[in-house]
């Protein structure tokens, strides 16, 4: 009988290995931090804390009427900016719609309280926004042959104050979302 006991824990603990290792837990140090042995505190899922895409990262970069006014762009840059902008929307739109839908439904389900449901969605969205946002890159690439340098720079520099807007913005969101509390749109 103890043969059998000491063959049975043994079994438990080999399977129960690796699978624990896939689901972090507490603070990620060994034992979690929290749980069995610390308290009686049972463990607790710790989520990635790594921000998800805006929905300002998903919309794309700036539409034309708008560029062309920010920037005080000439006729020509103007043209050459919406045919770029018209042909880049239209390549990466499957993209971009497929990334909204998931955000929308990460919010409903958010929205739903079913939170493991959301972050079960996590990972489909970051993968579809660092495509994304490496498409987007691309396109502000291409300009270089559409603006001036001057405007060219102007439009660098509006573009990198927005990165840091958005990514401050995103930090936020995951903040709210970690801390438990309901976000407002993630």
């Amino acid at each position: 009988m103890r043969r059998f006991t000491c063959l049975s824990v043994g079994l438990a603990l080999a399977v129960a290995g690796p699978s624990a290792a896939q689901f972090p837990i507490g603070n990620g140090s060994p034992g979690g931090g929290r749980g069995a042995g610390r308290g009686g505190d049972t463990p607790r899922y710790a989520p990635s804390t790594e921000p998800l895409p805006s929905p300002e990262d998903l919309a794309g970069p700036g539409v034309p009427d708008f560029v062309v006014d920010r920037f005080e762009l000439d006729s020509g840059e103007a043209q050459a900016y919406r045919v770029v902008y018209d042909s880049f929307m239209t390549a990466t739109r499957p993209l971009r719609d497929s990334a909204q839908a998931t955000r929308q439904r990460i919010d409903a389900l958010w929205q739903a309280r079913d939170r493991s449901g959301a972050r079960s969605l996590f990972p489909d969205l970051r993968r579809m926004g660092d495509a994304l946002a490496k498409e987007d890159n691309h396109f502000d690439d291409r300009l270089k042959k559409v603006f001036t340098k001057a405007h060219y720079k102007d439009y660098r520099d509006w573009r990198g104050d927005q990165k840091k807007q958005a990514q401050q913005d995103r930090e936020d969101r995951m903040k709210q979302m970690t801390d438990g509390e309901p976000p407002g749109g993630l």
